[in-house]
């Protein structure tokens, strides 16, 4: 049952990436487009954390996090180069 569930919301998370996918490309601004890859940074988190719940190792989920972490200090880098302060 809690099989089927986490496929399911993989599949989910699988169509708003390709959604964001098409932001990052076709974004009207920059700030969108950065947005769109901090959003796709994060649920590659989410399904990594998923994939160790359902394999039942925890390393999936140390490394979505890192994912994560990586994806957000990215997102800063790059506001901050924007803004001119870098």
């Amino acid at each position: 049952m809690m099989t089927s569930d986490i496929i399911l919301v993989s599949i989910i998370l699988a169509v708003l990436a390709l959604i964001l996918l098409y932001r990052v490309i076709r974004g009207p601004h920059v700030i969108d487009r950065v947005m769109a890859a901090d959003c796709i940074d994060v649920i590659i988190g989410l399904v990594m954390v998923l994939f160790g719940c359902y394999e039942g190792r925890g390393i999936y989920v140390d490394l979505g996090l890192i994912v994560a972490l990586l994806g957000f200090i990215g997102t800063v880098l790059i506001s901050k180069y924007m803004e001119g302060k870098i």
